[in-house]
């Protein structure tokens, strides 16, 4: 049998295995869906941050998927979150508001309800950032406090890409919707810093931490949402 037999035969085959999925669970027509929920966010790389303290900060946004087979999903969202850090030995944090897009493949071990797995990308942009809080800096004998409540968007990188895995369930709220509780882990790869470390969170560096190492920032986040997933056919 020549090559193109061979690959004619394999699309038939492949062409079935969709239909017979698709046969057997009419539900999963492409959907839409709204979230919402809370986020666990730090920096790693830079030994100004407490990477262990974590920064409670909100996510919301909308979501969207299709369905290539009942138990497999590409999936996409458009979603507001603040991430950011608490810095260590002192009385400050930093908030950064991203606008990102997350893009993933979803897979499902049951039905109903789903208990599903999935892992992917995301890409985001800085639309605000800010240091505030106080920190003590040591003259002499002396320890005098500062106050800071500073805009640092120009001293960061505005776009960030990194990955995404996360697990969670869902389940049949009614013939149009279903209901789901998700988590989530987040990696940023792109280093926060774009070239002015020394004026990052614009206060003077040396007199803040002498004996840091300004290093390689990047965001690191633990995410839990919910929402409602709406369905374009009744099942």
């Amino acid at each position: 049998m020549k090559i193109g037999n061979y690959i004619c035969c394999l699309i038939i085959i492949m062409i079935g295995i969709i239909n017979t999925g698709n046969s057997q669970n009419m539900s999963k027509t492409p959907t839409i869906g709204i979230k919402g929920g809370v986020l666990l966010s730090t920096i790693t790389g830079d030994e100004a941050i407490d990477e262990f303290a974590k920064k409670l900060g909100a996510q919301i946004g909308v979501t969207g998927a299709y369905y290539f087979i009942p138990k497999l999903s590409v999936r996409g969202e458009l979603n507001y979150e603040l991430k950011g850090a608490k810095f260590a030995n002192h009385e400050m944090k930093m908030d950064l508001h991203y606008a990102s897009l997350p893009f993933y493949l979803k897979f499902n071990f049951t039905e109903d309800p789903e208990i599903y797995i999935y892992g992917g990308g995301y890409a985001s942009y800085l639309v605000a950032a800010k240091t505030s809080g106080t920190y003590e800096v040591i003259i002499g004998e002396d320890f005098i406090n500062y106050s800071i409540n500073e805009n640092i968007i120009n001293n960061l990188n505005k776009l960030d890409i990194g990955f995404i895995a996360g697990a969670g369930v869902q389940g049949r709220f009614n013939r149009w919707m279903d209901i789901f509780i998700d988590f989530r882990y987040t990696q940023g790869f792109i280093d926060l810093d774009n070239g002015k470390a020394e004026m990052r969170y614009n206060f003077n560096y040396e007199n803040f931490w002498p004996e840091q190492d300004v290093g390689t920032p990047k965001n690191k986040a633990f995410m839990l949402t919910t929402g409602f997933i709406y369905y374009f056919d009744p099942r």
